[in-house]
């Protein structure tokens, strides 16, 4: 009886040592970056606010699995979930990836984005789960008086106006690729995309300009 005990027990640990090895890893937040963003929208003229935030995570098994993050705040009731074509993902090797939104706008465009804290939290397929913080501050006061252009050409696009960054969106709206402007045509690597936007930074101001679609 005691042996039948002992064998019984032995092969209970084992279970317990197999369930536990084959156990879910939970993703996880090293690094978050947020910028708040006045809009130009070049086909309206209108503006609107635009809040980019990424987030640098990893999992040791493996990243493809994360594919959807939220945006809470919780003092204004608001919440975004991110995901499908929404999401931006930039892989740095098996375990890490860049991702986020540069286009998290308000449910009314005129409505600016409100300080404060917003927690966000990234799920993986497994229901496994990181979560962080930001405190935002919404600093924009002052819109530009002329807004950059761009203007597509065979092999490129040449922008005219203050720019440093190009994007380009695929025609689901997937974000396709990033440019950094200089002068004259600038090469987009022979890829042809559907839109593309404007991105520039007001370093004394602490917040961006985007401006699009062309």
């Amino acid at each position: 009886m005691r042996n039948f005990i002992l064998s019984k027990l032995l092969i209970l640990l084992c279970l317990v040592l197999l369930l536990g090895s084959c156990s879910e890893s939970a993703p996880k937040i090293s690094q978050t970056f947020w910028q708040v963003n006045l809009m130009h929208d070049q086909n309206t003229g209108k503006n609107s606010q635009a809040l980019t935030i990424f987030v640098m995570a990893s999992d040791d098994d493996g990243v493809d699995d994360m594919d959807k993050m939220y945006v809470i705040n919780d003092e204004h009731q608001l919440y975004w979930e991110i995901s499908g074509n929404n999401l931006r993902l930039e892989k740095y090797g098996e375990n890490e990836v860049w991702m986020g939104s540069n286009f998290i706008t308000m449910p009314t465009p005129e409505e600016n984005l409100p300080s404060g804290t917003y927690r966000i939290l990234l799920l993986d397929s497994s229901g496994e789960r990181a979560k962080t913080s930001v405190v935002i501050n919404n600093n924009i006061k002052e819109i530009p008086e002329k807004w950059p252009v761009l203007t597509k050409m065979s092999g490129g696009v040449i922008v005219d106006g203050k720019a440093d960054y190009i994007w380009g969106l695929q025609g689901d709206g997937l974000f396709g690729g990033e440019f950094q402007v200089a002068p004259g045509l600038v090469s987009t690597g022979g890829k042809r995309f559907s839109s593309y936007y404007l991105y520039s930074y007001l370093p004394d101001k602490g917040y961006g300009l985007i401006t699009g679609p062309f």
